[in-house]
């Protein structure tokens, strides 16, 4: 017997879960080349990258701080605190050119995975995001993933993050009381610990080698789910 055979639900994390290549940002990254791409005209270089470094800077440190779990900061909270003087239209620029830089993209195995397993499974997504949803649900509209998940819970949309268990409460409410759940994510502590203590069956994302009691299967990528076997 297949050991997704077992439930009903499939809750995935998002970003290092099905989508690859996220969260680009670093001194290599050209923010100005983005912002320039999307019509921007009045900031320079080196005044749009010393906004997106240090909101992003902001950002990560709220993110790594404990009681900022359920007051999380949003990116345009976040612009306008360090973006002094600058005009409403131009933070939104920026507030955008961080959204392109924090997605990804979901590779053709990965999105092959999904379609195969959503005629059997209910799906849905509970993902940490620092940016508002829209590209996302944009990218997953262009590829027609958007219609075989039926619960789509974003952090941004809120202020609170994973581990947080009010995010995973919200996507738990779409599925019927009782339904076999299993929670699959990368990261021990936001997505595979949480999920465990609310009493759901867990898949870690995690490096051949890898071990954690909270997790009660460990692949190194998620189509590799199809070929685990009830133990």
């Amino acid at each position: 017997m297949s050991f997704l055979d077992q439930f009903s639900v499939l809750l995935l994390d998002m970003n290092g879960t099905f989508m690859v290549g996220h969260d680009r940002f670093g001194p290599d990254e050209d923010y100005f080349a983005t912002y320039v791409r999307l019509g921007g005209r009045d900031l320079d270089r080196a005044s749009v990258s010393r906004i997106v470094n240090v909101t992003m800077d902001t950002l990560l440190r709220a993110y790594q701080a404990p009681e900022q779990v359920d007051d999380f900061p949003s990116v345009a909270e976040a612009l306008h605190r360090h973006g002094g003087g600058i005009q409403h239209a131009d933070l939104s620029l920026l507030e955008t050119v961080i959204a392109i830089h924090e997605l990804g993209s979901v590779p053709t195995e990965h999105d092959q995975f999904l379609r195969d397993i959503a005629p059997t499974h209910s799906l849905g997504i509970v993902s940490n995001l620092w940016s508002l949803p829209d590209l996302w649900v944009a990218s997953f509209r262009k590829s027609g993933l958007l219609t075989i998940f039926k619960a789509l819970v974003f952090s941004s949309q809120g202020r609170s993050i994973k581990p947080s268990s009010l995010l995973f409460d919200k996507a738990l409410a779409a599925f019927p009381p009782g339904s076999a759940i299993l929670f699959v994510g990368d990261s021990l502590e936001r997505d595979i610990m949480p999920a465990k203590k609310l009493g759901l069956s867990t898949a870690w994302i995690a490096p051949r080698g890898s071990a954690a009691q909270a997790a009660d299967v460990i692949v190194e990528c998620l189509p590799e789910l199809k070929n685990v076997a009830v133990q």
